[in-house]
């Protein structure tokens, strides 16, 4: 006959306890801490991808938008041109506060450049453009044409949202003005200011070149 050893059936029983309440408990709280701090980890590291992801996009977005404006400002003529069908305007080029329905100041003016290989579309290669600010947006307008008739409405396209002011000075006669109103002449150099709610300002320097810079000078009409 085998007779078990109290002491031995003790530590059998003892052993067979597991946790106690109070040790589960501070097992979860634990555990429940790791997994708050892995969530906020995961979570601030997602949050800084996704700016880093808007910041991208919105730096693209300038890039495009600045790229778009070089075309249109470095390629600028001297070209007389009819509004609505009135007679050729001394003007060629046009920048005021509130001019386009601008909210801030707008510009317009014409450009060469604009492709028509083998002149496949009923147009030429010059394009009546102009830039303004509506609702806190930078919009180019622009006609097919640079001579307008009676009831043409120009097309609009938005190219950067987010920009509170438009400003432009013009170089002549070794100096910046704020305004330009000379007729039947281009100003020697535009310098283009956009203020960003996110990024302040940005400035662009355009020189034009000075055999372009009069209408009489390309043989436009009077």
């Amino acid at each position: 006959m085998r007779i078990n050893h109290p002491c031995s059936s003790h530590r059998l029983h003892s052993s067979q306890q597991g946790f106690t309440l109070l040790e589960v408990l501070v097992a979860i709280a634990v555990f429940a801490m790791l997994s708050l701090s892995a969530y906020q980890v995961l979570n601030n590291v997602q949050l800084s991808n996704q700016q880093s992801i808007e910041h991208n996009d919105r730096l693209q977005s300038i890039q495009r938008a600045v790229v778009m404006m070089d075309n249109d400002f470095r390629q600028i003529v001297a070209r007389r041109v009819r509004t609505q069908g009135e007679k050729p305007s001394d003007k060629l080029l046009l920048a005021s506060e509130y001019l386009l329905g601008s909210s801030s100041h707008g510009i317009t003016f014409t450009r060469a450049g604009w492709q028509n290989p083998q002149q496949m579309f009923p147009r030429g290669e010059n394009v009546r453009v102009g830039y303004r600010i509506l609702d806190d947006t930078l919009e180019r307008v622009w006609f097919r044409y640079p001579d307008t008739v009676v009831g043409v409405e120009p097309l609009v396209r938005e190219i950067l949202s987010d920009v509170t002011d438009l400003s432009f000075r013009f170089y002549s006669d070794n100096k910046w003005t704020e305004e330009w109103s000379k007729d039947a002449v281009l100003p020697e150099g535009i310098m283009v200011k956009m203020t960003l709610a996110d990024f302040g300002d940005i400035e662009r320097v355009y020189m034009l070149p000075t055999s372009g810079l009069s209408a009489e000078s390309n043989g436009n009409p009077a």
